[in-house]
């Protein structure tokens, strides 16, 4: 979704939409960050809690990246642009999500074998595929 967000051409760009947009998602970064905070500070978790609050700039410099490839992508010439999202996210993307899923499913499968989900070696392959 993320390239979609990127390389599709909105139908509005006028200013009022685009604050709009940036309200929308700026909103979304402090109040979600920050009610996942509440919440862990409330169960005793203030480590993960004060990481959210942490997570916040994150997002905001994320976005403010996105946008800045957003009008970089917007320069390119129809042909260039095609080219990219088919050579480089569908055909590399394809590859890199073939390899998640071998991972999840083979995690699923020895969950399934060992007939057991405190196996020790099932847990090493799921967070290998958590963190592929």
């Amino acid at each position: 979704s993320i390239v979609m967000v990127v390389f599709y051409k909105p139908k509005r760009t006028d200013a009022g939409y685009k604050r709009f947009l940036y309200f929308h998602f700026f909103t979304f970064a402090v109040v979600s960050e920050v009610a996942a905070a509440l919440g862990d500070f409330r169960t005793d978790q203030p480590f993960k809690g004060w990481f959210c609050i942490l997570r916040i700039p994150l997002w905001c410099l994320l976005f403010w990246l996105l946008l800045k490839l957003r009008a970089s992508a917007a320069k390119l010439p129809p042909q260039e642009l095609s080219d990219f999202l088919c050579q480089t996210v569908l055909v590399k993307g394809t590859a890199a999500m073939g390899t998640m899923l071998f991972f999840s499913f083979e995690t699923v499968s020895c969950f399934i074998g060992q007939n057991s989900l405190t196996n020790g070696q099932c847990a090493n392959t799921s967070n290998a595929a958590m963190f592929l």
